[in-house]
């Protein structure tokens, strides 16, 4: 079963707000290279992890469909967010395509992309913080309750641009990692969950507690998905094993890797120039070493204390989605 429909989910609904929001903004005219491009993207899919987060977030808050619109709302400016890190990643990483759809900076160019992208990000920061019209108050009052939004963008910046700075730097301390770590994923999805929560008035108590929850489930994903960056699974969708090292990303396993002298002195040797014979010997070596089984380990912790938190809320109904969450995320 799609987690959209363990979860109840429409998607659809998520989709037609996200359509909305972009059709509706006054700065852009039909013809706007911008407006059609962020159609683009949003027509392309994807699974809308994040704005589903934010629907189950609402599910703590007091119940009745007039916060719907508000929740809805949240959920589709944060995935406006997610959305525009995306397409800086995909410029810093050179990807030519997402989901089997050629990237925006591959369709268009780097500088076409880089301006929608910040577009997406300004606006979706001025609508968050937007002021309430008399007319229609009742309905976006609470869509100024995104937490923090502007801070969001900053961290999600500090994230990518901290990934950036330390490609191939092999002396990255893990607590740096776990830094980088936090910023660049489990942030955004421990903000969708409160933002939901706040959207439908939860108490501010809960809404901590599933902050705290989002936040220990994105970095049980991110290392688990840098784990799964030396599996042999990669090669069955075109992205060679230890993709992430032959681009200098260091994760978890790399730096685990890095304790054992030998392996050290050859991760040293690494570079942007380095041959694919270098880099598939070394890539060896790290997954015989048990670095990776190290790192898995601390994706379990973190699963673990996510599984915690959601337990903590067992008088609410809502708390089966956590624990569905965590499955879907750390399966």
């Amino acid at each position: 079963m799609k987690l959209d429909e363990a979860l109840h989910i429409d998607l659809g609904e998520i989709d037609h707000m996200l359509r909305t929001i972009v059709e509706s903004d006054p700065s852009l005219s039909p013809d706007s290279d911008i407006r059609k491009h962020v159609l683009r993207l949003i027509a392309a899919g994807g699974k809308r992890l994040r704005p589903m987060m934010v629907i189950v977030g609402s599910r703590f808050g007091k119940p009745g469909p007039h916060y719907k619109n508000a929740v809805l709302r949240a959920a589709a400016l944060l995935e406006y967010v997610h959305t525009a890190s995306l397409i800086h990643d995909d410029i810093i990483d050179q990807s030519e395509f997402r989901r089997g759809v050629p990237t925006l900076h591959a369709a268009t160019d780097v500088r076409s992309a880089v301006f929608t992208a910040n577009y997406m990000m300004a606006r979706a920061i001025e609508w968050a913080s937007a002021d309430a019209s008399d007319e229609d108050q009742s309905e976006m009052a609470t869509t100024t309750r995104i937490p923090a939004l502007a801070s969001i963008v900053t961290e999600l910046c500090l994230g990518e641009y901290g990934q950036l700075r330390d490609r191939f730097n092999f002396k990255l301390s893990i607590e740096a990692y776990l830094d980088k770590t936090r910023r660049k994923t489990a942030l955004l999805m421990a903000h969708c969950l409160r933002a939901g929560a706040e959207a439908a008035y939860a108490n501010p108590y809960i809404g901590d507690k599933l902050f705290a929850f989002g936040e220990a489930l994105g970095m049980a994903f991110q290392i688990r998905d840098d784990v799964l960056d030396f599996g042999e699974s990669n090669l069955a969708i075109g992205k060679p094993t230890g993709a992430d090292l032959r681009n200098g990303i260091i994760t978890l396993p790399v730096l685990y890797a890095m304790e054992d002298p030998e392996l050290a002195s050859k991760l040293f040797l690494l570079s942007q120039q380095s041959s694919e014979s270098d880099m598939d010997e070394v890539i060896r070596l790290i997954k015989q070493s048990g670095a990776v089984d190290r790192a898995s380990s601390i994706a379990d912790t973190f699963t673990l204390q996510a599984r915690e938190l959601a337990v903590c809320l067992r008088d609410y109904p809502a708390s089966q989605d956590l624990l569905r969450l965590t499955d879907y995320f750390t399966a």
